[in-house]
């Protein structure tokens, strides 16, 4: 995985567009590494390479993005719905005992996983709808109806979530895959391009590559003599 660990995403793409655009605009560099194999064909897959990470960065941050409010709506499905079962519970409890709370699946202690707490909610609101054990406490079938229906949406809304998140990671897995292709192709053509614009500073500079500078024996010496007097 070429540049990654270093380099943010935003430098990675901007360090393949610059070296790719600006060589396809350059007739001077194109000749050039043209002669190296890099001719315009070449050069536009390149271009296709980094239009391919561009395109999957921003999926990337639209399903992250996704995952995010998907997320902050589970949360407050789940409140709703675990309010709504804890007071019917409470009530159950205190109106109740033996067999009708068994009917009503509230023999036990409340589930803590969310696949066990939907079930128990269905139970719950199903069974008090069907039996009427919980009528003459204020549930009546409407009341039943809609507080079986937040326990629904909560139901929805993990689904939803699960999809968000697995979308999530699908599109982080394909951003990364097409980075690395991108950079992979990037850092060659960039090794045959110095190679290509050896001595010609400038169009290196273009494309992104800094030319290295040879110090002056002058900067040389002080170099040594500035170690020398701070060893």
């Amino acid at each position: 995985m070429p540049n990654r660990p270093k380099d943010t995403i935003a430098r990675q793409l901007n360090k393949a567009q610059l070296a790719i655009a600006n060589s396809l605009a350059d007739t001077e560099i194109s000749t050039a590494v043209a002669q190296y194999g890099y001719d315009e064909t070449k050069l536009n897959a390149g271009m296709a390479l980094y239009t391919t990470a561009l395109t999957a960065v921003n999926a990337q941050a639209a399903a992250k993005g996704d995952q995010k409010a998907a997320t902050a709506e589970l949360k407050t499905k789940q409140k709703a719905a675990h309010d709504a079962f804890q007071a019917a519970a409470k009530i159950a409890r205190a109106a109740l005992d033996g067999d009708d709370l068994t009917t009503l699946g509230l023999d036990g202690s409340t589930p803590r996983d969310t696949a066990g707490f939907i079930q128990a909610g269905y139970t719950l609101f199903d069974n008090a709808k069907e039996s009427g054990l919980l009528a003459d406490f204020g549930y009546d079938t409407d009341r039943v109806n809609a507080e079986r229906a937040k326990i629904a949406a909560f139901d929805a809304a993990n689904q939803a979530q699960e999809i968000a998140k697995g979308a999530a990671q699908q599109a982080t897995q394909d951003q990364n895959a097409a980075l690395d292709a991108m950079n992979e192709w990037t850092a060659q053509y960039l090794k045959i391009a110095k190679v290509a614009l050896r001595g010609k500073k400038q169009l290196l500079e273009k494309i992104g590559v800094t030319a290295r500078t040879t110090k002056t024996a002058a900067q040389r010496a002080a170099r040594k003599k500035a170690e020398e007097s701070n060893p």
